[in-house]
C-alpha cells in the first residue's frame, strides 16, 4: 500500500493548510479502500474534527473555492484545480423516521467511524501515512468481504439504500466470497429499499449491472425473487 493519491499537490495543499490551523485531516472511504484492493481511485475524500464553519474559514482564507450545500450534514466541496474533495466533519448521526439523520459534530475519530456503513469505507488515513482501521476493514478486503459495521439488520432499518450498496460492491470488487448470512439478509430486506426515489434506486441498480460480478448477483436475485419485485416496483410509475 503504497497511498499515491496522498503525494497529489491538491492533497498536499488540504493537508498543509488543517495542519497550519492544528487540525487533524484524515482521507477516508473509497480511495483508501481502493487503494488497499488494489481498484483505481476516482474520488478522495477527507474527514476532520474541524467543524463545517471552521472548514470553510480555512478554505476561504487560502482563498479555494468551495461549495457549503452539504453544510448541513457537515461536508464541504472543496475546488482545487478543476478538482473537488469533500471535507466532512467527524459527526454522529441519530436516525429517527426518515433515513437522513439529525446530526452531531464530534472531535472524536472512533465515534465518527461508527456512523459509516461498511468495515472497508472506515478506514483513515492520515498525511504519515498512518492508518486507522478499528473495525478490521482491511482483513475483510484481503478476503473479499463486504462487511456492515456494528449491527447489520439497525444498519439497514437506518438507510435502506446501504441494501443497494453492499450488493453494488459485491458485484463491482467482492462477487468471489460471500458472507452468506449478509448476503441473506439483505436479499430478505430488500423490499425496504423501495422507500428509496425511483431515481435514486435506478442509479444503484445501474452500477450494479455495470459490475464484473453482475451475473452471479442477477443470479441470486433470480432465484429468490427479487428481480421481478424489482420489474414491479420500477414498473410502479416513470423514473423522474
Amino acid at each position: 500500500m503504497n497511498f499515491d493519491f496522498l503525494k497529489e499537490p491538491e492533497v498536499q495543499l488540504l493537508f498543509s493548510l488543517f495542519s497550519e490551523n492544528a487540525k487533524d485531516l484524515f482521507v477516508v472511504g473509497g480511495a483508501v479502500r481502493n487503494e488497499i484492493a488494489g481498484f483505481p481511485i476516482t474520488d478522495i475524500d477527507f474527514s476532520t474534527p474541524a467543524k463545517p464553519d471552521e472548514i470553510t474559514n480555512i478554505l476561504g482564507s487560502a482563498q479555494i473555492e468551495f461549495s457549503d450545500k452539504g453544510k448541513k450534514f457537515g461536508t464541504i466541496c472543496a475546488n482545487i484545480n478543476g478538482k473537488t474533495f469533500e471535507i466532512t466533519s467527524f459527526r454522529k448521526d441519530m436516525y429517527g423516521k426518515s433515513r437522513f439523520p439529525k446530526v452531531e459534530f464530534i472531535k472524536n475519530r472512533r465515534i465518527d467511524a461508527w456512523r459509516r456503513d461498511f468495515t472497508m469505507n472506515a478506514i483513515y488515513v492520515n498525511q504519515n501515512m498512518e492508518i486507522f482501521d478499528q473495525f478490521n476493514g482491511i482483513n475483510d478486503i484481503k478476503n473479499g468481504v463486504v462487511r456492515f459495521i456494528g449491527n447489520a439488520s439497525k444498519s439497514i432499518s437506518n438507510d435502506p439504500l446501504r441494501i443497494l450498496r453492499y450488493f453494488r460492491f459485491c458485484s463491482q470488487y467482492f462477487y468471489e466470497n460471500f458472507d452468506e448470512d449478509t448476503f441473506n439478509l439483505c436479499v430478505s430486506e430488500f423490499s425496504k429499499t423501495f422507500v428509496l426515489s425511483r431515481k435514486k434506486f435506478a442509479t444503484e441498480l445501474e452500477k450494479i449491472q455495470c459490475g464484473k460480478g453482475k451475473n452471479i448477483i442477477l443470479d441470486k436475485w433470480e432465484k429468490s425473487g427479487i428481480l421481478k419485485a424489482i420489474q414491479n416496483f420500477m414498473k410502479e410509475e416513470n423514473v423522474k
